[in-house]
């Protein structure tokens, strides 16, 4: 199928919930392209990306591109989180008509996985990202149950109380709208960094560690029942190949000409499954 027709039939089972991010109006699809009642118009590119934001003329991101992606896609691939994938799949696998959202997709290997592993037609996944480097990247998954869009997550063009589950995989987030978009019954599936995340990186580079733990803890509790939190520490051996993909997938290494070699990495991460209060 042309992408086109990908997005089409996304748009179907959408169509209630997509506003625009102007005047929060209903979209509708017409001549390629979605409009709202003030004229508001959003076209849809030959890859099946749309860009649902205040301005097409997106600035094009030096550290978040293309190159950053697709290196994070082949890591990704490589096996490193396939038991988060996992975890994920044990606390979603047995909603029906479900919609899924992922708050920071990315090039959305993560949902393609998760996606993959649910194995069922009758749920729905959107990933959103300001990224449109990600999100073309993301459409290359697109079939019928799964689209990127790009869209600014402060601003999501999504109805209150529409999604069933919020995906937040080690991505900043804007807790109000998680908090707007989800169901009174729904989940969110908040993912974030433990101390030794990638640690022999940090270490040989002398670059900080990350957000405490247990500020991250505290904020959470503030805005959130928390359901469970599990964790996820496994440490991998790195060839050459999975090696430069990591240093070329991590924006903390930017600013380095250098890295020197290392031979293993460790994942380690909070999962956390969260209610509204």
């Amino acid at each position: 199928m042309k992408k086109m027709d990908y997005f089409v039939n996304n748009y179907n089972r959408l169509s209630e919930i997509l506003i625009c991010p102007f005047c929060a109006e209903k979209l509708n699809f017409c001549d390629n392209s979605l409009k709202c009642v003030n004229n508001h118009t959003f076209n849809i590119s030959k890859k099946g990306t749309i860009i649902l934001y205040k301005t097409s003329k997106l600035k094009q991101d030096k550290i978040y591109n293309k190159n950053l992606f697709v290196n994070r896609r082949n890591f990704i691939d490589s096996g490193f989180y396939d038991e988060l994938h996992d975890k994920i799949y044990d606390i979603i696998q047995n909603g029906e008509n479900q919609k899924i959202l992922d708050m920071g997709s990315g090039e959305g290997t993560h949902d393609y996985k998760i996606l993959k592993k649910l194995n069922n037609s009758n749920l729905q996944m959107i990933g959103i990202d300001l990224s449109k480097d990600g999100i073309d990247l993301y459409n290359d998954y697109m079939s019928d149950n799964i689209i990127g869009i790009v869209s600014d997550l402060n601003n999501v063009p999504i109805k209150d109380n529409s999604i069933d589950v919020i995906l937040n995989i080690l991505s900043p987030s804007n807790e109000n709208e998680m908090l707007r978009l989800l169901k009174k019954d729904g989940i969110i599936i908040k993912v974030t960094p433990k101390k030794q995340y990638l640690h022999e990186i940090r270490d040989i580079l002398n670059i900080k560690e990350y957000e405490n733990e247990d500020i991250i803890f505290d904020n959470i509790k503030k805005k959130y029942e928390i359901i469970e939190k599990d964790e996820y520490i496994k440490t991998f051996k790195l060839d050459d190949k999975t090696f430069n993909y990591l240093i070329n997938m991590t924006p903390l290494l930017n600013n380095y000409k250098e890295i020197p070699k290392i031979y293993e990495i460790t994942i380690a991460l909070n999962i956390y499954i969260l209610r509204k209060k």
